[in-house]
């Protein structure tokens, strides 16, 4: 897909499609991938959110949203990158590819983009991969986490992979923690 010259490049997690966004009033190339639209497309929205799924429908069709999937290359990346934030597992994939998008992007083409979403561990991923993020709603995060996991109860400390899961030692839920904070300036 082209993007338009001089135009920034923005990219659309799910939560900024369900705020029932114009897209006439966006100056930019547009993003997003499948997922994200059978993310809105799911039956428990479809009722609830007909004219969104309209709008997105006629946003495709006019090629002002561009749908695109990652390469296995950058959804490589995002894994590597988010076992070092220890985000990996609060991402989904549909998670992951939006921001393996962005990174594609960006290194690809050479543009400015900004990935729009409301999830702080999409954007405290972000922050580590130098990608412009931005939050609608809410107010976004004020500085970059590397989270650990570790068992409450024997205080082991665990890899990301293995959050949500109970301790072989002592049978214990996992969880994380803050292992460092960067604040931004």
């Amino acid at each position: 897909m082209i993007a338009l010259k001089n135009k920034p490049i923005l990219i659309f997690d799910t939560n900024i499609f369900l705020l029932g966004i114009n897209f006439n009033v966006i100056d930019g190339n547009i993003y997003t991938t499948p997922d994200v639209i059978e993310e809105v497309k799911h039956k428990r929205y479809t009722n609830k959110n007909r004219n969104i799924i309209n709008r997105i429908q006629a946003a495709i069709e006019s090629k002002k949203l561009l749908l695109q999937t990652p390469t296995k290359k950058f959804t490589q990346e995002i894994d590597i990158n988010s076992k070092t934030t220890g985000d990996y597992k609060s991402l989904s994939i549909v998670d992951k590819e939006l921001i393996a998008l962005a990174l594609e992007l960006k290194l690809t083409l050479k543009k400015d983009v900004v990935l729009y979403t409301n999830d702080y561990s999409m954007q405290n991923l972000c922050s580590e991969l130098n990608i412009a993020f931005s939050p609608l709603i809410r107010e976004g995060i004020k500085s970059k986490i590397i989270w650990e996991v570790y068992c409450p109860f024997c205080n082991e400390i665990k890899t990301v992979e293995e959050y949500g899961k109970d301790c072989e030692i002592c049978g214990t839920m996992l969880k994380r923690r803050k292992k460092r904070e960067i604040k931004f300036i």
